[in-house]
């Protein structure tokens, strides 16, 4: 295909080749525009010679996160930019493939937070982030790609009007042709397979061209049951992973076999205007994961004025997805003092009262299960830093944690009274039904027949494998974020 691979150092130049780069090319056969490809984005921001931004956030809810409503709206309007998430999802006879792609300089809330982090963890040079790649359903572990950084987008690809020039990017190596017998197998002549590349959780991108030495890349169809969205804050966002297809919202949509759209935001705490409806073209969510409230220790904070934040963004939340199912990760206490002034000791309880409330609601219209789950402890060894935040290992165990404990959506008397098993005959902790079905979560009423929670959840929940955790010995570089370095911003 004629492109070269390169890695760069943390914000370095450009250092990757392209096709076409020594002179002027043709448009290959085997081309497709990124902006045909991409999932687990709201927006696409139209970007000149068919190029293109991806955003996880509409305009009114970048608004909203950069405005005086926002506890750190620098931060918020830096976070907003990154790419966690989303994804380039294609099918592809090629055993090589190439991405035109300009990566964003790292935030400078990212940049504070590299002194902080674990020396066994990885060095602050490093980038800590960057694309990878799964290829028919399997991760190809180890493989992170930063790409190009420095300049513009306009720049690198100002020659792309005239003679057909390529910019930068990232090549993928998606596997080795296979030779039959005495026949060397040649591009274009081996299987097809399905290509999810998983761009940078901590920096934004803009996206040109995808080519492929096979003979097509092509658009696939969303085969996901639904939409995983995740409103959490740097944890879920991915900073300590190293690959963005570690986060643990990355896994957790992957073992259920649902879309993401990952709208975390380091810093974040619950902030009611910054939620908002999904566009008519992104599926519609089938569940709801809420993973906030760990940096009310960060600063300074009223009771009363955090319960009311905490319920008006689970009431929204619920406003505007009443028949989703609803999970609520709550923080840990004990994981680090909290600042002089902080009411963080009270959030976990403040939590479980606006959860309660929900429920309230959402019982007399037999509406699915609220569940409330204290984010699991991590070992010293599966953290990076004395925030808490967890390796790409802690991000495995999040992972099989929530996987574990979704089935208990299909409760009815969770749904119900708001109290998992309480009636003793679900049989979910022996994953036992009783015979008119109480176990599947059924309620039959005069409107007939409505399940707590939709069986593209539970079902996939109980028979979904749970990801192996890496060893801590190999984890990749994480990143992690100090949070009193961002209040410095």
């Amino acid at each position: 295909m004629g492109a070269g691979t390169g890695e760069t150092e943390r914000d370095g130049g450009p250092v990757v080749g392209a096709p076409g780069a020594a002179g002027a090319a043709a448009e290959p056969s085997c081309c497709a525009y990124a902006r045909e490809l991409v999932h687990g984005a709201i927006e696409l921001e139209e970007l000149p010679y068919g190029w293109v931004r991806p955003w996880r956030f509409s305009a009114a809810q970048r608004r909203a996160l950069a405005s005086c409503l926002a506890w750190y709206p620098g931060i918020y309007r830096q976070m907003a930019a990154c790419t966690a998430g989303v994804r380039l999802e294609f099918e592809t006879d090629a055993s090589e493939v190439f991405i035109e792609v300009r990566t964003d300089r790292e935030p400078r809330a990212t940049r504070n937070v590299l002194a902080g982090m674990k020396p066994q963890v990885g060095e602050a040079a490093s980038a800590h982030d960057g694309f990878s790649f799964d290829v028919d359903g399997r991760h190809r572990d180890g493989v992170v790609q930063l790409g190009p950084v420095a300049g513009s987008y306009a720049a690198a690809v100002g020659a792309a009007g005239s003679g057909g020039q390529w910019a930068a990017g990232i090549t993928l190596e998606l596997g080795e042709l296979k030779a039959r017998g005495n026949l060397v197998a040649l591009p274009g002549f081996g299987q097809s397979h399905r290509v999810c590349v998983w761009l940078p959780a901590l920096r934004g991108c803009e996206l040109g061209r995808v080519a492929g030495n096979g003979t097509f890349v092509r658009p696939v169809g969303d085969c996901a049951a639904g939409t995983l969205l995740v409103l959490g804050d740097s944890v879920a966002q991915g900073f300590t992973t190293g690959d963005p297809a570690l986060a643990w919202p990355s896994v957790v949509a992957r073992e259920l076999g649902l879309s993401l759209v990952n709208q975390s935001v380091g810093a974040q705490v619950f902030q009611e205007s910054a939620v908002g409806a999904l566009p008519g073209g992104v599926a519609a969510p089938v569940l709801v994961i809420v993973a906030l409230g760990a940096n009310y220790r960060y600063g300074r904070c009223n009771e009363r004025v955090v319960a009311r934040e905490i319920a008006a963004h689970l009431e929204r939340v619920d406003e505007l997805w009443p028949n989703v199912p609803l999970v609520v990760l709550r923080p840990h206490v004990g994981s680090r003092e909290p600042v002089a002034g902080s009411c963080f000791e009270r959030v976990p309880a403040l939590i479980d009262e606006a959860v309660a409330r929900v429920r309230r609601r959402r019982m007399p219209a037999s509406a699915p299960a609220v569940l409330s789950l204290a984010t699991p402890w991590l070992d010293d060894r599966l953290i990076s830093d004395e925030d808490g935040h967890p390796t790409a290992a802690g991000d495995a165990v999040i992972a099989r944690f929530l996987l574990g404990e979704l089935p208990k959506l299909e409760c009815r008397c969770l749904a119900e009274t708001g109290r998992y098993g309480r009636c003793g005959a679900c049989g979910h902790g022996t994953g036992e039904r009783t015979a008119d079905g109480h176990g599947a979560g059924g309620k039959r009423g005069a409107g007939g027949t409505h399940a707590a929670a939709p069986k593209s959840v539970a079902e996939h929940a109980r028979g979904a494998k749970a990801p192996a955790a890496p060893s801590v010995d190999d984890t990749p570089i994480g990143q992690t974020i100090s949070m009193f370095s961002l209040l410095d911003e």
